[in-house]
């Protein structure tokens, strides 16, 4: 009796569900950095119950910026030979490759070190090697400077992909306790503040910079950061001009730092994986776990399935090839601005609405919502802060096409709103119209822009 109860409400009422979930997503994706945050810890047994004593000394007088070897291998003295630590060294920078000499120098001396430690001097123009060897984990140094306490700690890899959050927790610690201020949120484009108390804000950037990852590509994202742990120590250009300390022996601290991240290494028995891939930084010290995070993107899926519910008891489903030519319209779009700009984009998106009103005003929208579905789903995998961001774009977006919204006023807000909404990804996080460069890009191309232009469209049938 029970089943057949749940069966016939969801039957009848099923369709009248999508505001909820909306409203459930957002306040939930809203409320997890404010009230379900979690302190860091280190779950890692060899990391978390040893403390590394790791004693660089004073390295000035091997601080050297010559590249003398496209690649080194340093051998540990207690190392069996088949397990490195990958360090990659930026000769861009000569920073970064007077540092790495001075470790060389460093860890050459050690007696320790029960794995080999393997420097590879690359730039950013050419295609950096993957180790082949057993890698316990990678490191960048992608410093400009010394001589500066402020530091980045670059997480986000290929499709916004994080190393295992005991590695990044570690090297954090580390850099807090050599006097440095590391920050997290380098990877944003046109940042103008780090406030590490603000969590949300903070938690938000962190989601944004994961979204834009594809047009900020670094030549470390092709390690392949799920089978090697990857981070990057870069210099943070916010405080470059301001906070530079040209005598002080901060080279010595950036070698103390690089040093506790090696030994630490030197002393897993594996690689990490005691602790999560997949989390969201409210601050250096707190996170929101993905466990919590990904039921939003699960009640946006609901919402986008109960409004397609709704728009198929009212008009049935009718397929039809004509939804390809929709999903061309970001090609279009971005042939426009090469030529015109910004202008001539909104101009072609209110003429590609039209067209649509014209060609397909008698097609209900359920392929569109079915595909929408589709696509978040696939984003709870494949890349998850783009799930929680653009996720919830779209579900806004098509939960205007719901039939209790279908009249003129609230249809002339949806397409407003939806206009916004791609306005944000493509103009405000310089995503381009279209794009095939990461998870984000295609979502944004082929799911943001084509609802805005969508619900355009059922406005202008509303008006006819």
């Amino acid at each position: 009796m029970l089943r057949r109860a749940i069966f016939i409400g969801a039957r009848h009422h099923g369709g009248k569900l999508a505001p909820f979930f909306l409203v459930l997503g957002i306040g939930l994706l809203c409320l997890l950095p404010v009230l379900r945050t979690r302190k860091i810890y280190i779950d890692e047994n060899a990391i978390g119950q040893m403390f590394p004593s790791a004693d660089a000394g004073s390295v000035t007088a091997y601080l050297d910026p010559t590249v003398r070897w496209p690649q080194r291998l340093v051998r540990g003295r207690r190392s069996p030979g088949s397990e490195i630590v990958a360090v990659y060294v930026n000769t861009d920078y000569p920073a970064s490759v007077s540092l790495a000499n001075a470790l060389i120098e460093v860890i050459r001396r050690r007696k320790s070190l029960a794995c080999d430690v393997q420097f590879y001097f690359v730039n950013s123009s050419e295609e950096w090697p993957v180790p082949q060897a057993y890698t316990r984990a990678a490191l960048v140094l992608n410093l400009s400077t010394l001589y500066n306490r402020h530091i980045c700690i670059d997480t986000l890899g290929a499709n916004g992909i994080q190393p295992n959050q005991d590695y990044t927790n570690t090297a954090a610690q580390f850099a807090a306790a050599n006097q440095f201020l590391p920050s997290y949120l380098c990877q944003r484009r046109h940042r103008s503040t780090d406030d590490a108390h603000a969590g949300f804000w903070h938690y938000w950037a962190y989601l944004e910079a994961s979204v834009q990852l594809p047009t900020r590509p670094q030549p470390w994202h092709i390690i392949p950061s799920h089978s090697i742990n990857t981070i990057a120590i870069s210099s943070d250009p916010l405080y470059m001009a301001s906070s530079m300390f040209p005598h002080s022996q901060l080279p010595d601290a950036f070698a103390q730092l690089v040093l506790q991240i090696i030994v630490s290494l030197n002393g897993l028995e594996e690689k990490f994986h005691h602790s999560t891939f997949v989390w969201l930084p409210v601050s250096l010290w707190h996170y929101v776990e993905y466990d919590h995070a990904q039921f939003c993107i699960i009640l946006f899926v609901a919402s986008i399935f109960s409004t397609t519910y709704s728009e198929y008891q009212l008009r049935g489903i009718s397929i039809t090839p004509l939804f390809v030519t929709l999903l061309l319209t970001p090609v279009a779009a971005a042939a426009v601005f090469q030529v015109a700009g910004w202008g001539a984009v909104a101009a072609a998106s209110a003429a590609f609405s039209l067209l649509f009103r014209l060609l397909m005003g008698h097609v209900n929208s359920g392929m569109l919502l079915s595909f929408n579905a589709i696509a978040l789903c696939l984003l709870i995998i494949l890349q998850p802060a783009c799930g929680l961001v653009a996720g919830a774009a779209a579900a806004i977006q098509v939960s205007f096409i719901h039939n209790a919204l279908q009249n003129r006023p609230a249809m002339a807000v949806g397409a407003a709103v939806s206009s916004a909404l791609a306005y944000y990804f493509i103009y405000h996080l310089r995503l381009p119209l279209f794009g095939v460069d990461g998870i984000s890009e295609l979502f944004v191309s082929f799911v943001i822009y084509p609802n805005a232009v969508w619900i355009g469209s059922r406005l202008l049938c509303l008006l006819s």
